[in-house]
């Protein structure tokens, strides 16, 4: 079966717990992450030690997010990525792989772990499915989505989420990024991210496909037909839980 697995960002138990979960209901699951695995959470560093492992063990496929992309793209005199890291969450990573500011980081980011980041995806679609990060633009609802600039697919979010239209005419779209404090499910998108990281209550949520529901790392499995179409709980805008300890 197919996992779609939501934000992870450094959340490293739950992960692990949710794993376990999806290796309970298929122990050769094909598993696809919806990108940002870094800054905010637990353990950054033991999330993309976790995953490179996994990835030997099981077919996985690891789409960037905006964190990963500005990790990335990220030069020594660019301020304001700078500052965007600093704002959210970015210092969580630092730690985590024991070094004191950005540019050191990204050195030790992409050189320690270059395959990993050198093989990250915009995106991945099947026949019904399709995806990305944080959605895409409305505007972009008619463009094949190789052709759509990378970056247009990490910073979507309200405008994104409030059009109800079949991508493509035909894609369910599966997105991140916006966290909620239970799945987004609608008619036409899917949104997965579940704020693992900002409170301790929340968990880590995947989408099987093949099982048509959500489960997440509390071990609780929600068919999609058990959420009302175009449920939009209110979205979490708050410092990680972790910050305050």
């Amino acid at each position: 079966m197919r996992f779609v697995i939501g934000d992870i960002h450094g959340e490293i138990s739950k992960l692990r717990l949710l794993i376990k979960y999806i290796f309970t209901l298929d122990k050769n699951p094909e598993l696809i992450f919806i990108g940002d695995y870094l800054d905010k959470g637990e353990d950054p560093l033991a999330v993309l030690e976790f995953l490179t492992c996994l990835n030997k063990q099981h077919p996985c496929t690891f789409l960037y997010g905006n964190h990963e992309y500005i990790w990335m793209n990220l030069e020594p005199d660019d301020l304001k990525m700078k500052e965007y890291l600093a704002k959210y969450g970015g210092y969580s990573t630092l730690n985590s792989i024991r070094m004191n500011d950005f540019d050191s980081g990204k050195d030790k980011l992409l050189t320690d772990h270059a395959e990993f980041f050198n093989n990250l995806k915009p995106f991945w679609k099947d026949n019904s499915y399709v995806a990305v990060h944080s959605g895409i633009s409305p505007e972009n609802y008619s463009t094949d989505i190789e052709d759509i600039p990378p970056n247009q697919l990490l910073f979507n979010r309200y405008e994104f989420i409030k059009h109800e239209e079949f991508y493509m005419r035909r894609y369910r779209l599966i997105f991140g990024h916006t966290g909620f404090f239970t799945p987004f499910v609608s008619s036409t998108k899917l949104g997965i991210d579940t704020a693992a990281c900002f409170l301790p209550g929340q968990p880590l949520t995947a989408f099987c496909i093949e099982k048509n529901g959500m489960i997440n790392s509390e071990f609780c499995f929600k068919g999609l037909e058990d959420f009302n179409d175009n449920y939009c709980p209110n979205i979490i805008r708050t410092n990680p839980w972790r910050y305050d300890n």
